[in-house]
């Protein structure tokens, strides 16, 4: 009985949990480089599954275990979408654009670039973009209308090369952590390599959601929470029938 109402709690707990998630997935669907969150299927079936059983009858005592779980990241291709912005560049294929963080590099798939005061390239942020080299500056006098990127993440002004983006690959997307809506930080074990990527100038990688998906998430979640909710109420009025309150 006890083990139930546990059951019951924790399913309320991840599908609270899992309402948050698809909440934050749907008021980023413009943000350009969000990569989708998702909660791990497998703890959330985890809790789901013994509760079911256990309103069908069957003892759900080896739920006591069951978390709520990680949240992680879907990291396949967003839609590529044209601005004709020329320092707008979308990476086509995998890989990141670093960018120069409080703390040290951090990633992004967003490529929504514009020039500081400086003539630095930053990133919506106010964070340096990274070259090879360091950070990205124009040279005096020129302006980002000067500016031709090539597919190879090579920049050029005024004809001359000033730099080229550093792109980045992960053997292990996993050893990435959200800071922020479309950054990234990498755990000191990640491994990585050169990217391959094409850099597509005056284009925006969109953020990889679909209202549709999310809200057709919405509609599950409140199915799960009401299940959760019935089982608990349930579990709740019979301990209390027990121990002589009603």
């Amino acid at each position: 009985m006890i083990s139930g109402l546990y059951s019951a709690a924790t399913a309320m707990d991840v599908t609270n949990r899992r309402h948050e998630i698809v909440a934050e997935n749907l008021a980023n669907l413009q943000t350009p480089g969000y990569r989708r969150r998702v909660l791990s299927q497998s703890s959330f079936d985890t809790v789901m599954l013994p509760l079911q059983q256990s309103r069908d009858g069957v003892n759900s005592s080896g739920l006591l275990g069951a978390t709520v779980g990680d949240m992680q990241f879907d990291f396949t291709q967003g839609h590529i979408q044209e601005t004709k912005l020329k320092l707008d560049v979308a990476l086509n294929g995998e890989g990141f654009f670093t960018v120069e963080g409080p703390n040290g590099p951090l990633y992004t798939r967003s490529g929504a670039f514009h020039l500081d005061p400086q003539g630095t390239l930053v990133n919506v942020d106010g964070l340096p973009v990274l070259g090879t080299g360091g950070p990205i500056r124009l040279p005096g006098g020129l302006t980002a209308s000067q500016v031709e990127i090539a597919r190879d993440g090579n920049i050029y002004a005024d004809d001359q090369q000033i730099g080229q983006l550093a792109l980045v690959q992960f053997t292990d997307n996993n050893k990435l952590s959200a800071a922020g809506a479309s950054l990234f930080a990498a755990s000191p074990d990640a491994v990585t390599s050169g990217s391959s990527a094409e850099v597509l100038q005056g284009k925006l990688e969109m953020a990889n959601t679909s209202s549709v998906d999310e809200l057709i998430n919405i509609i599950a979640i409140s199915r799960h929470r009401d299940a959760a909710q019935k089982a608990l109420t349930t579990i709740a009025e019979t301990i209390q029938k027990r121990i002589g309150l009603r």
